[in-house]
């Protein structure tokens, strides 16, 4: 049996931070990250999935939460390093463009942009129309045009970065599926699906939605699909747009989708798609307090067609004559915590910790939320200027530890 001094377990956009964080920062320790690689066909695969299989996250400090920004701006400043440390590009400064019409967010993102100073313009809806022609805003919104770092990250890509740049400082990464997680007096023992048994002193969990099939005290931890439209743009479309930002639109009107928009990005498939998805509909929530049986049919799907429906509708009210070639759909998922932040907490001291819930935020902030965590479960000692009671396990029967 392999025995390490930690293991990290989920080798997402968290857990591949955490484990480079760990090389980084705690170079005596020997350490390892565990998790699968995507799979070749989604339709077919019956083993866990992530949201990350995808390539396009907004990342951007404009946000509402300070707390949110502040994750933000601390991850988006190591981008350089980790692009450079591991000769991979996954971070694209094509700026992002925040739009609301709801006046107690303009004062939230007003609020943010004096705090962190983004590199940014407030816009009107004049504004807007005399800057990026092609979009669509009614006369009542305020937006702010954040340049600099904004843009949009690749989160395979980004994940690639960090195994590579830890495993140059040494951490082994295991590519399997975990199914078993036993705390025992002496440290975790960690058991994946092919029969492997690892052992460490300590244990990191970042396994996403699937954390808690893993724990024996469930966190409360709801986790609810998602549904993304792909729109296949031909190459005239992609030329008209190509200074097209990342977009963020929310609506003061429940028969309007609020959404968030991507620019035509270049898919695997050789196309070239927009992303769109929905902010804050309403779709299926999963139990995965004891399994991922619900999850598998899930990802093998290709998610609501009732959403696509409207984020097509959404799609060329904000793109006048948008010109498509195709449609696609993917499923996806969005695991929140209680109180909207993620979980970094000890869940047995010093043997069992968590990272996890992003909350639909996760992907931009995901560096500094695998440094504290990483840091929180290697030394037991909180090294973020961030209050630790904000990211407190909550869990599934009321409690708190």
């Amino acid at each position: 049996m392999a025995i390490y001094d930690l293991a990290v377990i989920g080798k997402g956009l968290v857990g591949s931070a955490a484990i480079r964080h760990l090389t980084v920062n705690c170079p005596e320790l020997n350490v390892c990250v565990i998790g699968p690689d995507e799979p070749s066909n989604r339709k077919t695969h019956d083993g866990v999935f992530s949201s990350h299989y995808d390539q396009g996250r907004i990342t951007r400090v404009l946000d509402p939460s300070p707390l949110w920004g502040n994750l933000a701006r601390e991850s988006i400043a190591r981008y350089p390093l980790i692009e450079s440390t591991s000769g991979l590009r996954f971070h694209h400064r094509v700026g992002c463009l925040r739009a609301t019409d709801i006046p107690e967010r303009v004062l939230e993102i007003d609020a943010c942009a004096a705090r962190f100073k983004p590199p940014h313009r407030r816009l009107d809806a004049a504004g807007c129309l005399e800057r990026y022609p092609y979009l669509s805003f009614s006369d009542k919104f305020v937006a702010w045009d954040e340049q600099g770092e904004a843009g949009y990250i690749n989160p395979r890509q980004l994940i690639e970065a960090q195994l590579k740049a830890a495993e140059a400082k040494g951490a082994t990464v295991i590519r399997e599926i975990v199914s078993g997680l036993a705390v025992k007096r002496d440290g975790v023992e960690i058991t994946t699906r092919v029969g492997q048994r690892f052992q460490a002193r300590k244990a990191l969990l970042s396994a996403g939605g699937y954390s808690n099939t893993l724990l024996e005290r469930k966190l409360d931890m709801p986790t609810k699909s998602h549904t993304i439209l792909l729109a296949e743009t031909p190459p005239d479309e992609i030329e008209r747009l190509r200074r097209m930002p990342s977009i963020i639109s929310s609506f003061d009107n429940p028969a309007v989708d609020s959404l968030y928009m991507l620019p035509p990005l270049p898919y695997p498939d050789g196309k070239t798609y927009i992303k769109l998805g929905p902010s804050g509909l309403d779709e299926r929530y999963f139990d995965t307090t004891e399994d991922d049986r619900e999850l598998i049919p899930w990802f093998q799907s290709d998610g609501s067609a009732v959403i696509a429906a409207k984020m097509k509708n959404a799609l060329h009210r904000m793109v006048t004559d948008l010109k498509v070639i195709s449609y696609q759909t993917a499923p996806c998922l969005i695991t929140y915590s209680a109180h909207g932040n993620p979980y970094i907490d000890a869940i047995v001291e010093d043997r069992l910790y968590v990272t996890t819930a992003g909350n639909g935020y996760g992907a931009k902030s995901s560096d500094e939320i695998g440094r504290i965590g990483a840091l929180l479960c290697a030394t037991n000692e909180w090294h973020s200027d961030l209050e630790r009671a904000e990211f407190r396990a909550i869990y599934a029967d009321g409690g708190s530890k």
